[in-house]
Parts: structure tokens; C-alpha cells; sequence
């Protein structure tokens, strides 16, 4: 049965990260082995470079022929007046179509059909957040009857992930280095990597204390700051 005696056990404030330096005993085969586990934590926090909305035309009506081609004919309106603000075919995407049947009651409370409902839903992507007021306000003035948004968001997320994945290693080697040096050891290489569950960011509709408005919008929109949080188990070999 493998024993393991525990040399130091320090507790790093402000972070509650636990570092445990450990050594074989002997006879168990793992006599020089020698280890330290740290947990590191890499916090970064960046501006959104694209914006969501959600534009939809929704219409009601006794033919369904009628209220179709009014929607047809809206939410035609409404992609040339968004790709005249700039926005590109691949920014531009049908979320939802629905129809569904109108119903009314009579004076005995009982329920017959009366006409159909009509709604055709686009997710557009702004990736010039100058222009998102802008694209708002037109796409209001186009005939949409709904529009909701902005949702910030990154276009390449990964790459902020990463970089909160390099200063939560950067976290853990610091934090070693401190428990080593105090027990009078030397640090030595990597040993294992273990990622703490999913990397933590806040939703996508955001607006941060510290948001910045966006200049030349048409409506005030403010983009604010969203948080990456990387959290790492990592163990180190000791000198």
C-alpha cells in the first residue's frame, strides 16, 4: 500500500489555490520522485468586435396567400436596406419561419378560427460597431415590426480563451515558485495539465459598468467589456 507524506501545505490568500509538495516513500519505486500541485487562475477581460440583432416581419390576416406575400415582400425590404448598410450575405440569416393559425372567441367562450399569423425571423451580425445604432434605426425605418438587440459577441472567442488559458499557467508557475522557494526546494518541469471545467465568460447581451459609447451611432450603444476565466490544475516536478 503506497504512503504519502505531506510536507508543506500552504494556503495562497485572495485565491484559495492549495499547493501540496509530496515525496515517496522508499521501497514504493517512485523514491526520487518528488512533486508540486498548484491551482492557477488566468482572468482577461476584452471589448465585443461584432453585435447580434434580430430583426423579424410578423403579420395577421384571414388569407394566408395575403399576409405571406406582405411578409415575403417586408422581410425583402428589410435584407436590402441592412446589406445597404454594409452588411454582407454570410452576415445574414433566416431564424425562424413560422405560421400559425389566429383564433377568436365567440360571446358562449367557444374558440373557432379567425386567420393565420405570419412571421418570418433574421439574425444580422454588425461587425463595424460604429454602425450598429445606425443599422438599428434602418432597420426600423425598413418596416421591421420587431427588432431586439444588440448581443455582443466575439468573432473568433477562442483566441481570448487561449490567451486565459496561458495566464492561468502563468498563475501556477508563480504560485510554485513561491511554495518551493519557502520549503527550500527547486522548480522543476511540468508534469501534468489538467483544465478545471469550461473556460467561464458572461452572457452575450452585456453592457459593463465600463462600457464605452459607441461614436457615430444613431442610437447611443454602448459594446462595455466581457470576462474570460480559466481555472488549471497543475503539477510540477521538485529539484
Amino acid at each position: 500500500m503506497n504512503r504519502v507524506r505531506v510536507w508543506h501545505v500552504v494556503l495562497i490568500s485572495g485565491c484559495v489555490a492549495l499547493g501540496t509538495l509530496a515525496q515517496a516513500e522508499p521501497g514504493d519505486g517512485r523514491e526520487n520522485l518528488r512533486t508540486i500541485s498548484v491551482q492557477g487562475q488566468g482572468r482577461l477581460t476584452a471589448v465585443p468586435d461584432i453585435a447580434n440583432l434580430t430583426v423579424e416581419v410578423r403579420k395577421e390576416g384571414a388569407s394566408l396567400d395575403d399576409i405571406s406575400a406582405q411578409v415575403r415582400q417586408g422581410m425583402s425590404h428589410v435584407l436590402d436596406v441592412l446589406k445597404g448598410q454594409g452588411l454582407a450575405d454570410k452576415d445574414l440569416q433566416t431564424a425562424a419561419y413560422q405560421v400559425q393559425p389566429r383564433y377568436e372567441h365567440d360571446r358562449q367562450g367557444n374558440t373557432r378560427p379567425n386567420g393565420y399569423i405570419v412571421l418570418n425571423r433574421l439574425t444580422a451580425k454588425v461587425r463595424d460597431l460604429k454602425k450598429v445604432g445606425k443599422v438599428l434605426t434602418a432597420a426600423v425605418q425598413s418596416g421591421a415590426t420587431g427588432v431586439t438587440g444588440p448581443d455582443f459577441d466575439f468573432d473568433n472567442p477562442q483566441l481570448l480563451e487561449r490567451k486565459a488559458l496561458a495566464l492561468a499557467m502563468e498563475d501556477a508557475r508563480a504560485k510554485a515558485d513561491v511554495l518551493v522557494q519557502a520549503a527550500g526546494a527547486r522548480l522543476g518541469a511540468v508534469r501534468t495539465v489538467n483544465q478545471s471545467g469550461p473556460i467561464a465568460w458572461p452572457g452575450r447581451h452585456f453592457m459593463a459598468s465600463r462600457a464605452m459609447e459607441v461614436a457615430g451611432a444613431a442610437e447611443p450603444i454602448a459594446a462595455g467589456e466581457q470576462g474570460f476565466t480559466s481555472t488549471i490544475q497543475v503539477t510540477f516536478d521538485l529539484q
